[in-house]
């Protein structure tokens, strides 16, 4: 009986109207004892409101509660608790936790019905000095309204919550200011963010393994974007914004993007941490098409402040779900942390191709271009033609495999042949996947061949004139109007004049493209027609 007329007296001299406005702290400090428990109903207003401007405060103890049924809203001068101690539970139906100062909550429960709105930024919950608390979310939703929450214990089971109840962090904005928080400091382990969008829950996991420091935290946002959309791009905030989502099957139009599923995680760390994660999603956010769809694999890439992180299928990889399911997808210790997607892994976004240049330089061509991603890149094949419809390989360069910083590369060719010269690159990954890129031509560039000719000679005959500067062998390949090799034919030229005459009479009469090699640099090219009446 003692410890409640305590508490009853107490209220009296720090109260205001307490029947209509719920509990009013007019700059008092409301002082718990032993087990004791504060009820605020919802007759009336039935909220808690701490005055603009004053000092009121409460004074927990170890195993005291407040549970309140209207809304929380702290406007003194202080963080609302003297000590760490005791808790609150918010067991009304919708209830808000709001003021012009954040509150420090040791220990907060959600229960009741109804959403749970955070109204202020930087609420904590955990403590303010022995980072021992928990928050329950229970059943319910937390709706983080645009405002970040910090958790100040870093035990992993810090967050807790019920099957059905979850985080709301879904502000569709490049910067989500949607934000949980959690000061993991220097424990390792799975620390879950329970996130969660319309009645679905899709929680997110930091698993850590290596420890950041005893000030440390891992800020955690994410949402969702229109269907097959990824609008907007993240933004800047403690990284570079991203400025593409390029796919070797998409145009960059708008980011609509049609191999990565609609839904962003920003990830941030205040110090250096290594750890494992698991991203989770609704199947009505992948919106993946054709060979994309599900139950195609998806895997997860990041934003590096410059470039994509390509490798989707090394950072961790999934079934991809859709409809009602939810998938997700987990991914090996890593070490870097900036706005994540989830993409096919059919069609990663892949090399960025920065330029693609070709300049004549003493008669040579000079072919360069930069990358600024690549994946999996086993060569690139650069191919000339002399009409810019068919091509002929000249050259490959090694690739740089997987990598996510720029790589410049260089290749000359001598195959230059008459005024225009075309050329094309070509990228083929370790799995024998083509991607061809632009063509570009050069005018002017000389001929720094034998002064080869190639003529047609007579019925179903091609000539080959040639004043050699050596003895030498040459191959003549024999094109479709496809471009595709029907056969290849070995000569040898000697130093000096030489006049060689190659039968067609085999072949169908049509149109061929002739092309001549000595090594591997191409010398010649024409288009013939082959027929009974020659050329």
């Amino acid at each position: 009986m003692k410890l409640f007329l305590l508490i009853f007296i107490t209220l009296l001299f720090a109260s205001k109207n307490c029947i209509s406005q719920g509990v009013y702290n007019n700059g008092a400090n409301i002082i718990f004892s032993g087990a004791a428990q504060m009820y605020i109903d919802v007759v009336g207003s039935g909220h808690y409101l701490s005055a603009a401007a004053t000092s009121g405060s409460i004074t927990a103890s170890a195993t005291s509660s407040i549970t309140l049924l209207g809304n929380w809203t702290n406007n003194s001068v202080n963080n609302g608790f003297t000590i760490d101690g005791g808790g609150v539970v918010l067991a009304g139906n919708a209830q808000s936790i709001g003021g012009s100062a954040a509150t420090a909550f040791y220990n907060l429960s959600l229960a009741g019905n109804g959403i749970k709105t955070l109204a202020v930024n930087s609420t904590t919950v955990g403590g303010q000095a022995t980072f021992t608390g928990i928050l329950d979310v229970g059943t319910s939703t937390l709706n983080l309204n645009s405002n970040r929450i910090d958790i100040t214990n870093s035990a992993v089971g810090a967050i807790t919550s019920g099957a059905t109840g979850y985080i709301l962090s879904e502000t569709n904005t490049a910067v989500n200011p949607s934000i949980v928080r959690w000061y993991a400091r220097n424990t390792t382990g799975a620390h879950v963010y329970p996130f969660g969008v319309a009645s679905s829950k899709i929680p997110f996991t930091f698993n850590i393994s290596v420890a950041m420091g005893a000030t440390d935290y891992v800020d955690v946002s994410t949402r969702a974007t229109a269907a097959n959309d990824n609008l907007p791009w993240a933004g800047a905030s403690n990284f570079a914004a991203v400025t593409n989502m390029y796919s070797p099957n998409t145009p960059y139009i708008d980011g609509s993007i049609p191999v990565v599923v609609d839904r962003w995680w920003d990830i941030t760390n205040s110090n250096p941490v290594s750890a494992s994660l698991t991203f989770s999603y609704r199947g009505t956010e992948n919106t993946l098409t054709g060979i994309n769809a599900a139950p195609a694999l998806i895997g997860a890439q990041y934003w590096n402040g410059s470039s994509w992180q390509p490798s989707n299928a090394v950072l961790g990889s999934a079934a991809g779900v859709s409809g009602a399911s939810i998938g997700s997808v987990t991914t090996p210790v890593v070490s870097s942390f900036c706005p994540w997607v989830l993409s096919s892994l059919l069609n990663p976004l892949p090399i960025e191709l920065l330029n693609f240049d070709v300049s004549c330089v003493n008669n040579e061509a000079v072919i360069e271009w930069c990358t600024a991603t690549e994946q999996n890149n086993n060569h690139f094949t650069i191919e000339h033609s002399i009409d810019g419809i068919n091509f002929t390989a000249v050259g490959t360069v090694a690739g740089n495999g997987t990598s996510v910083v720029k790589h410049c590369y260089k290749f000359i060719s001598n195959s230059t042949i008459g005024d225009i010269n075309y050329y094309r690159l070509s990228q083929t990954d370790n799995g024998g996947k083509i991607t061809t890129f632009k063509t570009v031509a050069l005018e002017s560039c000389g001929n720094t061949s034998d002064n080869m000719v190639l003529t047609n000679t007579g019925t179903k005959q091609v000539g080959i004139l040639v004043n050699a500067t050596e003895d030498a062998k040459i191959e003549l390949f024999v094109h479709n109007a496809l471009g595709q090799i029907l056969e290849v034919r070995s000569l040898e030229i000697k130093k000096g004049y030489n006049a060689l005459a190659v039968d067609l009479s085999h072949v169908s009469n049509a149109l061929y493209y002739i092309s001549v090699y000595k090594g591997n640099v191409l010398q010649t090219s024409k288009k013939i027609v082959v027929s009974d009446l020659g050329n």
